[in-house]
């Protein structure tokens, strides 16, 4: 297999084809350097990836930052600490390339310590931006190459220029975002002129992250990638593709864009003289191997979060826990660290699993008594799951959503792995709260009605409701308020309504005249997430 290749990055020799791509955590310290809880969530993703790229990384404490908790190399006092971060991944066998970055205009004020955000252009995006003058533009430049030196002395093996999705060089590139009337009117020349910088300061591998398309005309395409690249190659030892600028659509396709995401616009690129990497919704090693055919190495992102022994698991036929590309605990970082709906155990890799013996019983074969089961097989208990339906999966089992097959994935996740430990699992047997560990939940979305010749409102948050419409919408005319879907993903929210209009649902505004509505609000509903965390703590913390 492809996969299991050594790649070559410059004088880098990566084991195998598998990238873990850079997300965003808020792991890191306030200050910037990454904590302890971050060192073992990245080091922990080695057993798959050869390579890890590290979230972005700020160049200066003046004006660079996007978000909080980011990782920045701005200061020689934050050097320890990434330096025991790279020990961490390179005694797993892999090699981490950091990420280095500047926002540019995608960021607020009080991120960058009170300052006004700089760009290209003055064209504001979340506070108002100031253009950059040619004193900036050497700034920022001689801070990537500080920020450079400093990632070779921390023993990175390698520095990725991050130029994707709408950050401060793809704001030059982009002619969307870029409407100078100077040299720099082509991005290309300040991308230059930091790659020269970087390259001057630093003997280690360099690579550029960009959008293959940024989904709009005036923006980044494919076409215009192939000129940038056919510029600047020279300088670089591999291309990272990505997708997206400021959104909705983005690097995070949820559940209701094809994959891999994608491919079919890395296709249309010029292949480039040094490596490709691709990122995008990537799943199974199927998927992963038709990246390969056009690229040099596949780019994990959310799969990698959801199972970080993807690789060796999918090699020996093992059940692999499926990202369900919710895009819910794992997007939206202004006030929380990143987490995993469907894999609990995100951000608390430093817990460990103490061992158990005897036998216990679970009652609810719901996601909560799946996950609860699977965690105490582990620990070494002999475990019986019972279940008063004819199937597992509880409320999963009531999903409509035409996509459902991204979340059945996950039951045929667990019924494989329970199956794997050894797990007793007796259907249509009604336990009791006595008889052992009570995984039934006290609060279920709501149950489904049906309706025929009516019309129907949602003016709810909750999901079934959200789900539910894609039936409704085959036999009554639909409407669902906006405020309905807010606290969604962007990008899943945009993707939704997308599939709503195809199917006559109509989102409003404001409530309108009809038959039928419901308009309940819950301020913590029950979700997968909730249902398989859970079960993960009630079972980590059994004592027998």
């Amino acid at each position: 297999m492809k996969i299991l290749e050594p790649l070559q990055i410059g004088d880098i020799t990566i084991r195998n084809r598998v990238v873990m791509a850079p997300m965003i955590s808020n792991l890191a310290n306030p200050q910037g350097y990454p904590s302890e809880e971050h060192i073992a969530y990245l080091s922990r993703r080695a057993s798959t990836a050869g390579l890890i790229i590290t979230e972005y990384c700020y160049v200066n404490r003046t004006d660079s930052r996007g978000s909080p908790n980011q990782l920045g190399l701005y200061d020689d006092e934050l050097l320890p600490k990434f330096s025991r971060l790279t020990d961490a991944v390179h005694s797993r066998s892999s090699k981490i390339f950091v990420q280095l970055v500047h926002v540019g205009r995608k960021t607020r004020s009080g991120l960058i310590w009170g300052r006004t955000p700089i760009a290209p252009s003055p064209i504001p995006i979340l506070d108002q931006v100031r253009e950059m003058t040619e004193e900036d533009i050497k700034r920022v430049i001689k801070d990537f190459g500080d920020a450079a030196e400093r990632a070779e002395k921390a023993n990175f093996d390698g520095i990725e220029i991050h130029g994707a999705h709408g950050y401060l060089v793809a704001q030059f590139l982009s002619p969307a975002t870029n409407k100078r009337n100077d040299r720099y009117s082509d991005g290309t020349v300040f991308l230059l002129e930091l790659l020269e910088e970087v390259r001057r300061r630093t003997s280690l591998p360099v690579g550029l992250r960009i959008s293959v398309t940024e989904f709009d005309d005036n923006g980044l395409t494919p076409d215009r990638v192939s000129k940038i690249l056919e510029k600047v190659s020279h300088k670089l030892d591999y291309i990272h593709l990505s997708a997206g600028r400021d959104g909705p659509l983005g690097a995070s396709m949820p559940f209701y864009w094809k994959r891999p995401a994608f491919l079919e616009f890395a296709k249309q690129v010029r292949k480039p003289s040094v490596p490709l990497f691709l990122v995008g919704s990537v799943i199974t090693l199927r998927e992963a191997e038709a990246v390969l055919e056009v690229a040099d190495a596949v780019v994990l992102g959310r799969q990698l979060l959801a199972d970080p022994d993807w690789l060796i698991k999918g090699l020996r036929g093992e059940p692999v826990r499926p990202c369900i590309r919710c895009n819910q605990w794992c997007r939206g970082f202004s006030t929380r660290e990143v987490r995993c709906d469907v894999n609990p155990e995100l951000g608390w890799e430093l817990l460990p699993l103490r061992p158990g013996s005897g036998r216990v019983t679970v009652v609810g074969g719901g996601l909560m008594g799946l996950e609860a089961s699977r965690v105490l097989a582990l620990r070494g208990f002999k475990v019986t799951l019972l279940e008063k339906g004819v199937k597992l999966g509880g409320q999963l089992n009531w999903i409509m959503d035409p996509w459902k097959r991204e979340f059945l994935s996950l039951l045929e996740y667990y019924e494989r792995e329970l199956t794997r430990l050894g797990v007793e699992i007796q259907l249509g047997v009604e336990g009791k709260r006595e008889d052992g560990l009570w995984m039934v939940p006290d609060e279920s979305q709501p149950s489904y009605e049906d309706h025929r010749g009516k019309r129907i409102l949602i003016d709810s948050n909750l999901y079934a409701y959200q789900d539910y419409a894609f039936s409704w919408a085959q036999h009554n005319e639909v409407f669902i308020t906006e405020r309905s879907l807010h606290g969604l993903d962007r990008t899943r929210r945009y993707l939704l309504e997308k599939a709503y209009s195809e199917r006559g649902i109509k989102v409003v505004k404001e409530r309108v005249e009809v038959d039928v509505v419901y308009d309940k609000y819950v301020r913590n509903q029950p979700t997968i997430g909730q249902a398989v965390s859970r079960g993960y703590w009630a079972a980590m913390e059994f004592r027998g």
